[in-house]
């Protein structure tokens, strides 16, 4: 399978964003007295730094564009400050590809005059300046998916990097090096039971002041991330993934923002699998960060969790709730919920896992993990924030299926659902219920009461 970029690691310090000038050999003949019409740029980027000295790309250990890479371009005359930036898409060839030299025909360039240009890649039309501020748009790193068809195919996606080069006579080629702008994470599972086990999804949970994604406006020059959506946990789906026998081992890796963790700080990471799930929570003895550009490694030892139930209070109509702590469900059946982990699935519906409830022990179980989330007073009658880490659930326009986390509470009115089907929570014109013929992210958001007759529910640890 041909791949985008490839990755190979070494031990190098990560260069800071380089403001490379162009040679002779990169200055292209032009009339003068004319806009040129189309222009080229030649991107180059320094290599991930890491200690361990491993190839991502074990195939060809290359650092190379592909053919398939776009980069986002803004550019402006040196000296000005434009009143709006306008979005430039510069894409390659196979050919162009090996030299970095990307190509964009709807850009008009005047040679007299020089530029300032800003570039990043991956290609995305959410960004819409370089600058890094409230409305310059937002890039998502985390939450991603590995297939083990190209295991560090997925990485280019969430590979940020940036950079920005000035005063380029507009007679000239820009050369600019991109810096990393995200911490590429790298474990190693080994899978310690007896029998063979197929990893679905690796989860690493740090603690509630700590960001290991989101979404970010960036700052093109600095590499700095301001946080617009914010995720405490980053969970890793794995497609195709082999079987790994008895002390054997599978490498996953995923991109972050760039983090530190403090000592004395816990962190949990969870892997599950077809033959259960593993949870681990880990206490830092010293101070690590984990920087823009540079890879860190680490092992976990799988050994499947002993499930055990939780007993619990099943809260299905309004009079029963109350501020407190709680999960969060859906439901498909009498013994089959679906419960919020906490976390956005795709931008817009509540990200579930599958949970049995016994109705006679009054206790749920699962191989997943569901976390818990608080309902927030906010002094009017069932009305209530729901807050979930450090943020809270809300919906982002009156459309159907916008959920997302902010930093602002935002109030959820509660009503019994009809037919005795549990609660009806009502904000910004949309009401939270069960998406019962969903194959994942149970938990959706409706204009229409009456899209799905089941609304949601809470259980109540006892």
């Amino acid at each position: 399978m041909k791949m985008k970029k490839s990755f190979i690691v070494m031990g190098l310090m990560l260069a800071a964003s380089a403001l490379t000038n162009c040679s002779k050999d990169d200055t292209a003949a032009t009339d003068a007295s004319d806009l040129r019409q189309g222009f080229t740029l030649r991107a180059e980027y320094t290599p991930i730094a890491s200690d361990t000295r491993t190839t991502l790309d074990p195939a060809t250990g290359k650092v190379a564009w592909d053919a398939e890479d776009e980069l986002l371009v803004f550019c402006r005359e040196t000296g000005t400050e434009p009143a709006s930036w306008e979005q430039y898409k510069f894409t390659t060839t196979e050919e162009a590809a090996a030299q970095g030299i990307f190509t964009c025909p709807d850009i008009a360039i005047d040679p007299a005059k020089s530029y300032d240009w800003y570039i990043m890649s991956p290609y995305s039309s959410y960004v819409k300046n370089p600058l890094g501020e409230s409305n310059s748009g937002t890039f998502q790193i985390g939450n991603q998916t590995q297939d083990n068809a190209a295991p560090t195919a997925h990485l280019t996606n969430a590979d940020l990097m940036t950079g920005v080069i000035t005063g380029v006579a507009g007679d000239r080629q820009p050369v600019v090096t991109l810096a990393h702008r995200a911490t590429l994470m790298k474990f190693t599972i080994v899978n310690k039971e007896t029998e063979a086990i197929t990893p679905a999804t690796v989860e690493f949970e740090a603690p509630s002041n700590v960001l290991v994604g989101g979404r970010f406006a960036v700052d093109f020059a600095t590499g700095v991330l301001t946080a617009d959506t914010k995720w405490t946990s980053t969970k890793l789906t794995i497609e195709n993934a082999p079987a790994i026998e008895p002390n054997g081992t599978y490498d996953i890796y995923m991109m972050m923002p760039p983090f530190t963790l403090a000592s004395g700080d816990e962190f949990v990471i969870t892997v599950t699998t077809d033959k259960g799930r593993s949870e681990q929570n880990r206490t830092m003895t010293r101070e690590v960060k984990f920087e823009a550009g540079k890879m860190n490694s680490a092992t976990i030892d799988f050994t499947k969790d002993v499930v055990k139930p939780i007993e619990v209070t099943l809260i299905d109509k309004i009079a029963d709730l109350t501020a407190g702590t709680y999960f969060m469900a859906g439901r498909t059946s009498e013994t089959s919920y679906f419960l919020w982990t906490g976390a956005i699935a795709s931008q817009k519906d509540c990200e579930t896992v599958p949970y049995t409830y016994n109705t006679a022990n009054h206790t749920i179980e699962s191989s997943d993990k569901a976390n818990e989330i608080e309902l927030v007073a906010t002094g009017k009658p069932n009305t209530y924030y729901i807050k979930s880490g450090a943020q809270y659930l809300y919906s982002k326009s009156t459309d159907n299926r916008q959920l997302g986390l902010t930093d602002t509470p935002t109030e959820w009115v509660f009503s019994d659902k009809a037919g005795n089907n549990g609660l009806s929570a009502l904000s910004n014109k949309v009401y939270l219920m069960t998406a019962t013929n969903a194959s994942s992210a149970m938990i959706r958001s409706y204009g229409k009461e009456t899209q799905y007759t089941t609304g949601i529910f809470f259980f109540k640890k006892n």
